[in-house]
């Protein structure tokens, strides 16, 4: 048994199912990675994400279609962006409390929307929700293996591969990358040299929380077909952590989020097996848990050092 899941780890199918539970981890690691760039730390990824796999189902239901649902949550990934910039930038309140304020409400208001939209504090269930749809990619499809891991994944898995590609080229390669890298580092600094910080965080939160929601919205119409209640299952932290470790450096971001995944992965293929279910489940948080102290210890390393 055990060379059965052992050999079930380097098959296409594992690659297949990393993919896919990898895409939310890496729409919350990249939401938390473009805020802070630009100094503004966004903590509240996974109420967000709550929010974006909530109304992303209920409009598809009552629209009749899964692309208005989408665009729901785009909208709704927006509002979240101007009240945390409001409330940071306007009123000067600190960024993390507004991070926890938006997450604990997210929380308790989505179970609130359920009981008056659906009568249960369950799932969306009883709704007719739409999902988006898989893309089975010409030609990749009919290769071996290669068409099993890359081609049939979920609309919004090739949407998070193409922007993270965007969101590399904006940060590493367009001045406006270097602009929320300077305000990131020292708004003052930035201000000096004639950058308009309040334009710049803006815009960047505004990014960061719209990939929030649809990493949201990938959880509730694609990897599954209905919202449920605490659905996202600590996501988002887990991309706030992976931000953490990357300390700045995107493609550091993304190893970690993939590391994450394999684990995340692992969980899902070891779930059909005897073994106890709840140990199974602590995988994930294992792995966030070493991550943080592999920073801490950088971090010792670097002040010890100096």
């Amino acid at each position: 048994m055990a060379n059965n899941i052992l050999s079930s780890f380097f098959s296409a199918s594992f690659i297949f199912i990393v993919i896919r539970v990898g895409v939310p981890l890496l729409f919350a690691s990249m939401s938390a990675y473009v805020a802070s760039l630009a100094g503004i730390p966004n903590i509240a990824v996974e109420g967000i994400m709550i929010f974006g796999a909530l109304f992303g189902v209920y409009f598809s239901a009552l629209s009749g279609s899964a692309w208005v649902g989408l665009l729901v949550v785009i909208i709704v990934g927006l509002i979240m962006a101007l009240v945390i910039a409001f409330f940071s930038m306007k009123m000067k309140a600190d960024p993390i409390m507004i991070g926890i304020a938006l997450n604990l409400f997210a929380t308790d208001f989505s179970i609130w929307l359920l009981v008056l939209w659906t009568g249960t504090k369950g799932t969306t269930a009883t709704l007719p929700s739409k999902v988006l749809p898989t893309v089975n990619i010409p030609i990749i499809k009919d290769i071996p293996i290669l068409g099993e891991i890359i081609s049939g994944h979920y609309f919004l898995t090739y949407v998070c591969v193409v922007l993270a590609i965007l969101l590399y080229i904006l940060v590493y390669k367009t001045p406006f990358g270097l602009r929320m890298k300077a305000c990131g580092l020292d708004e003052h600094a930035a201000e000096s040299v004639g950058i308009k910080v309040e334009k710049v965080r803006l815009i960047a939160i505004i990014i960061s929380c719209i990939l929030a929601a649809l990493g949201g919205a990938y959880l509730s119409m694609g990897y599954m077909s209905i919202f449920s209640n605490n659905m996202t299952a600590s996501r988002g932290w887990t991309g706030i952590a992976a931000n953490a470790v990357g300390q700045g450096n995107f493609l550091v971001v993304i190893l970690t989020t993939v590391i994450f995944a394999f684990a995340q992965g692992i969980v899902n293929r070891l779930a059909l097996t005897d073994l106890p279910s709840d140990l199974v489940n602590t995988i994930p948080y294992i792995c966030v848990l070493l991550a943080m102290i592999f920073l801490s210890v950088q971090k010792y390393r670097k002040e010890k050092s100096k």
